[in-house]
């Protein structure tokens, strides 16, 4: 974890390159940490390449699917990838539902790197 809160603190500051170093770094111990897969689904849907995001999303999704914290965050993510690979009309239940579950951060349709610690 102190790996994915290192890429966190980089994403935060702008250093994109240094985030996703770290977050893959996460993934290299520990394949299994649905936090990493997380973090990085979403630097690349908003900053990089949304196919990958979604693909990474997924392995997070797979991770969590019994952790209801994560579930705004999950489909909130999914929505804005959807959206940037062209699929609008598939994007909008997923960000129905993270509004529904966390309106606070997800009002913008964006989750910043610090939303999401």
């Amino acid at each position: 974890m102190r790996l994915v809160l290192s890429g966190l603190d980089a994403d935060e500051g702008g250093r994109s390159a240094e985030a996703s170093s770290l977050y893959e770094r996460a993934l290299q111990v520990d394949p299994t940490n649905p936090y990493a897969w997380l973090a990085l689904a979403r630097q690349e849907v908003f900053e990089g390449d949304p196919d990958r995001g979604l693909a990474n999303l997924d392995k997070a999704e797979t991770l969590l699917s019994s952790d209801q914290a994560a579930a705004a965050h999950l489909a909130g993510i999914r929505a804005a990838g959807l959206r940037a690979v062209g699929q609008p009309g598939l994007a909008e239940p997923f960000m129905r539902e993270a509004r529904e579950r966390a309106p606070a951060v997800w009002a913008d349709g964006k989750l910043d790197a610090a939303e999401l610690r």
